[in-house]
């Protein structure tokens, strides 16, 4: 029995489309006020601002388009989760312990707790669900048997063990990644 190959995007919902119309007004603003009133007074640090601004412009076009253009994919036996040019994590359908309907979980005085050794499936970038303590919305969550390696900014490895799901249809993800491993034979549940 031949399996296709199934793609779900996760950056529709996300609040990321904002930040990222908000981040690239903001670079353009900034480029060029800094270039005008450098230019006067520094001309050589002008160049290099604006050099450093259209660097970062591109670089966010970039990973946006990517983003979009990189939906998650579950295989014949593997999930592929790849989020714009920041961050990636691939596992096998036999490395699933269990899946359930996961929260967001607060502290005492309200701050969101960061767990460790978790990969968060968003297309929000998670630095400023730290900082501000906004974040898309939490659905599921993906408990593997043991840790695999998640790639991170600059190519940084890091083990983790659990993944969280804040994606557009994660109940349809959710449904053919139970689909899969039933077909597989691989006996995992869904709490």
């Amino acid at each position: 029995m031949m399996i296709q190959n199934d793609s779900y995007l996760f950056h529709k919902n996300s609040n990321y489309f904002y930040l990222f119309l908000a981040l690239i007004h903001e670079q353009i603003i900034e480029m060029i006020v800094f270039h005008i009133y450098l230019k006067k007074e520094e001309p050589d640090i002008a160049l290099i601002m604006l050099v450093l601004h259209i660097y970062s412009v591109i670089y966010m076009l970039g990973d946006y388009n990517l983003l979009r253009n990189t939906p998650f994919r579950i295989t014949k036996d593997k999930v592929v989760m790849k989020i714009g040019a920041r961050r990636s994590l691939y596992f096998d359908l036999s490395q699933i312990d269990y899946i359930q309907p996961a929260s967001i979980k607060y502290n005492k005085s309200g701050g969101i707790i960061n767990e460790k050794k978790v990969f968060h499936a968003t297309a929000f970038p998670r630095i400023l669900t730290i900082i501000f303590g906004i974040s898309d919305e939490l659905k599921y969550e993906i408990i593997l048997k043991q840790p695999v390696d998640a790639r991170g900014y600059f190519g940084q490895k890091q083990k983790t063990n659990k993944v969280l799901l804040y994606m557009d249809n994660s109940s349809e993800f959710v449904n053919e990644l139970q689909n899969r491993l039933d077909i597989t034979g691989t006996t995992t549940k869904l709490v």
